[in-house]
C-alpha cells in the first residue's frame, strides 16, 4: 500500500480522488486522560477546554459512518493499582465527556492498562461509556465475554467489531474479567464465526514494541492470519508510534496508528510520541477501495492536538511509505527486525538481571516477579529477546549495520 504523498490517500486500482457510496470507518490510536496529567485537567474543564484539545481535528473526525477510538485506561474512582510492570493508569470518570466530545461511536478497551486498578474499575468504565452513548468492545466479565464481537447497525449494514490485546496484566482469564487476549487460535475461530454474522468485520489489536516503527514477524504472521480468517480490516495500536501498512489478500492491515490524545510527562522529549495518525477506510461491500491517512500532533506544552501542518505532511507520508515498503519485503523486513532486536536486547537483558536480583529480596520479590513475568510472557518482549539471543548464537551481531543506521534515523523523527 503506497500513499500519494500529497494527499495521504490510497485508492484501489487508480490514483487519489473522491469515492462514491462507500462505507467510511474511522479509527484513532490511544486516548489516555490519566489522572494528574494535562488531559485529565483539560477533559474535565468543560466544553471549551475539550474543544481546544481536539482543535482542527474535530471536522475530520465527523467525516465517517462509524468511528472507533482506543480508550487506554479505566475512568473510575474504584480500586487500587495492581502489581504489574509499567505504570498503573487511571483517569477521573468526568473525563468521559472529553472522549465522547470526539463524536466516537465505539471505544475499544482491549489494552494493557484497562485493568490497572482492578476489574471493578474497568467494569465501571464500561457502564460509564455506555451511559454516554459509546459502544464498548474488547473487554468483559469473563474470558468468553471479552472475546465477543460488538455488532453495530449503520446505513443498512451490520458492522462487527472485535478487539484483543497482547498478553500483559489486563487480560481476562477464565476466573477474572478483563480484556480479550491475543490467543491466535481462539481469536481466529471467533473471527470466522463473527464473519457469518455481519456484513463487515474489523479487528483491532493492541500490541507491538513501543517506539519500534517495524511490526515484528510474529505480528505480520498473526495479523495476516486474522485477515485470512475473515476480517475485512485489521488495525493496530499500542506502539506509541506509527508503523507500516499493507493490503493482504485484499484486506487492509494498519499495523500501528501511534498515539492520538496521550499526554505523558516522561515522553516530553520523544519526537515519535507526539505524532500519530487517524485512518479512514472506504469499504465497498467487503472490498477496501480507499484509505485516507490523517497525521496528527499533540503539543506537549499545552496538551492540544492538531492535524500535522502541511509543511510536515509530505515527510510523514514519505516515511510511512518507506515503513510499508520494508514491512512488505520479507528479506528487508527480517533484516530490519534483526537490527532492532540486537539494538534493543541489552535493555531487556539489564531488566532481567535487575529483576532476577530483586527475586532474592523479600521486599522486592512480588514486584520483581511481575516484571519478570512480563518479560517472558508478553509476546512483544520475548520475541525481541529470543531473536537477539539466536543472532548472537549464530555469530551474526555485526551483520545488520546498514539497517541499524536507517532504523535509528527512522526513530529520530516522525516526519
Amino acid at each position: 500500500m503506497k500513499l500519494d504523498i500529497q494527499t495521504g490517500q490510497w485508492r484501489l486500482g487508480s490514483g487519489p480522488g473522491g469515492l462514491g457510496s462507500d462505507f467510511r470507518l474511522l479509527a484513532t490510536g490511544d486516548i489516555c486522560p490519566s489522572r494528574g496529567w494535562k488531559l485529565d485537567e483539560l477533559f474535565t474543564q468543560g466544553p471549551d477546554a475539550v474543544r481546544a484539545v481536539y482543535g482542527d481535528i474535530l471536522p475530520m473526525l465527523a467525516d465517517k459512518d462509524l468511528s472507533v477510538a482506543n480508550l487506554e485506561l479505566p475512568l473510575s474512582d474504584l480500586g487500587q493499582p495492581i502489581i504489574k510492570d509499567g505504570p498503573a493508569l487511571q483517569g477521573p470518570p468526568a473525563a468521559i465527556a472529553g472522549v465522547a466530545f470526539g463524536g466516537f461511536d465505539v471505544v475499544d478497551m482491549a489494552n494493557n492498562h484497562v485493568k490497572d486498578y482492578g476489574p471493578e474499575s474497568m467494569l465501571e468504565t464500561v457502564e460509564l461509556a455506555r451511559r454516554h452513548g459509546l459502544g464498548v468492545v474488547g473487554v468483559g466479565r469473563s474470558l468468553e465475554e471479552a472475546w465477543q464481537p460488538l455488532f453495530v447497525e449503520r446505513h443498512g449494514l451490520r458492522v462487527g467489531l472485535l478487539a484483543v490485546a497482547e498478553n500483559e496484566f489486563s487480560n481476562a482469564t477464565p476466573e477474572e474479567a478483563g480484556a480479550g487476549p491475543l490467543h491466535l487460535g481462539p481469536v481466529c475461530v471467533r473471527v470466522s464465526t463473527a464473519r457469518q454474522q455481519c456484513d463487515l468485520l474489523v479487528v483491532f489489536i493492541h500490541g507491538g514494541n513501543e517506539f519500534c516503527p517495524i511490526a515484528s514477524p510474529r505480528m505480520v504472521r498473526d495479523y495476516r492470519a486474522i485477515a485470512e480468517s475473515g476480517a475485512d480490516a485489521v488495525i493496530g495500536h499500542h506502539a506509541h508510534t506509527v508503523q507500516g501498512m499493507e493490503v493482504h489478500q485484499g484486506v487492509p492491515i494498519i499495523y500501528n496508528l501511534g498515539n492520538f490524545l496521550f499526554w505523558a510527562p516522561a515522553s516530553s522529549e520523544d519526537a515519535l510520541w507526539w505524532v500519530g495518525m487517524i485512518v479512514r477506510l472506504h469499504l465497498s461491500g467487503r472490498t477496501c477501495v480507499g484509505v485516507d491517512i490523517h497525521p496528527t500532533r499533540m503539543d506537549p506544552a499545552t496538551g492540544h492536538a492538531s492535524l500535522l501542518p502541511p509543511a510536515q505532511r509530505e515527510g510523514f507520508f514519505r516515511r510511512l511509505n518507506r515503513l510499508s515498503e520494508i514491512q512488505t519485503d520479507p528479506q528487508a523486513h527480517r533484516r530490519f527486525w534483526n537490527a532492532y532486536c540486537l539494538f534493543r536486547l541489552p535493555h531487556f537483558l539489564a531488566r532481567i538481571k535487575e529483576t532476577r536480583d530483586g527475586m532474592d529480596n523479600p521486599k522486592l520479590r512480588v514486584v520483581a516477579a511481575a516484571h519478570l513475568k512480563n518479560l517472558f510472557c508478553c509476546e512483544a518482549h520475548w520475541e525481541v529477546i529470543s531473536t537477539g539471543l539466536e543472532l548472537i548464537r549464530q555469530g551474526r551481531e555485526n551483520d545488520f549495520a546498514a539497517e541499524r543506521e536507517e532504523l535509528i534515523s527512522l526513530c529520530q523523527s516522525a516526519t
